[in-house]
């Protein structure tokens, strides 16, 4: 929405807008009951299911939380909940869109880039056991036993949420995604579908350029990596309502705990339920953005 009104709006009229929505946020955080790090805890392995050896995709904004406890102790309780046999994945896009980071020629350095998906991911991307998968906007940054494994290849497909992806990978270990902080509208894994049917899916979902983009690798060296872009405009739908209506809860569900939002979702599962309603011309895209056959 904000790029939306960047378009049509002066900028102080767009700043003024944005302030705005940051207060009514702050007022509306400070009437919401404060989480412990206890609690914090319970909500993580009781309602979202985590558990030792898991291997976990997150998505999260503490921003959306009344917290009683920092961002580091948060990464410390995840980390100690899935132990030495799990791995934690975090998103860890450049602050520009796909299509606009790559238009603009910027170079993507594994190990300097900052995350914009929450500080959550930031702080996973600094820490020193993490392992950053190469891609210039669609980065996974993984912490644990199979780190390595899952971030290797992102950079050897045009496609950023393909078999050789993170995002894909994780559901050969039964993986599974949560959301700390933000609901399904941040489900960035429900983009498999889209590249593992390719042109068999009924929406061709990124620009037509394959970009080559300049990247550096954890050891310095320059790479070229090429990759598509989404398509802003074809981005617009709502993922939670298209769960709701065809994805059952026990695959995946939206959870509000006292006005915060989270979610939780079985990946193989999902994966294999988005790919049925694919087949059947669902998906969470716009009917008008769908190909002529």
């Amino acid at each position: 929405m904000e790029q939306f009104l960047k378009k049509i709006l002066p900028p102080k009229i767009v700043q003024f807008l944005k302030n705005r929505r940051i207060k009514r946020k702050n007022n509306r955080l400070k009437k919401l009951p404060a989480l412990s790090i206890s609690q914090l805890e319970d909500i993580i392995r009781n309602k979202l299911g985590i558990m030792e050896g898991d291997i976990v995709l997150i998505h999260s904004s503490l921003g959306n939380l009344n917290l009683k406890c920092s961002p580091f102790e948060v990464l410390d309780l995840i980390l100690n909940i899935v132990g030495e046999n799990g791995t934690i994945l975090f998103p860890t896009y450049p602050k520009l869109t796909s299509l606009k980071f790559l238009e603009a020629e910027k170079v993507f350095n594994v190990n300097k880039t900052p995350s914009y998906m929450g500080i959550l991911s930031e702080l996973a991307r600094r820490h020193p056991k993490a392992v950053r998968s190469l891609h210039p906007t669609k980065s996974v940054v993984a912490i644990g036993k199979h780190a390595e494994e899952l971030t290797k290849e992102h950079s050897e497909s045009i496609y950023p949420y393909g078999e050789l992806s993170p995002y894909y990978k994780i559901n050969e270990y039964n993986g599974k995604t949560i959301g700390i902080g933000v609901s399904t509208r941040n489900l960035s894994c429900i983009h498999c579908v889209d590249d593992i049917m390719k042109d068999e899916f009924p929406v061709m979902p990124y620009d037509e350029k394959v970009f080559d983009s300049t990247c550096i690798d954890s050891e310095g060296n320059k790479k070229i990596v090429s990759t598509y872009a989404h398509e802003i405009e074809k981005m617009n739908y709502n993922i939670p309502n298209f769960i709701k209506k065809y994805v059952e809860n026990a695959i995946c569900k939206d959870i509000d705990i006292s006005g915060m939002k989270f979610f939780r979702a079985d990946s193989t599962r999902l994966l294999e339920k988005l790919l049925s309603l694919a087949k059947e011309g669902k998906t969470v895209y716009n009917k008008k953005h769908y190909r002529r056959r």
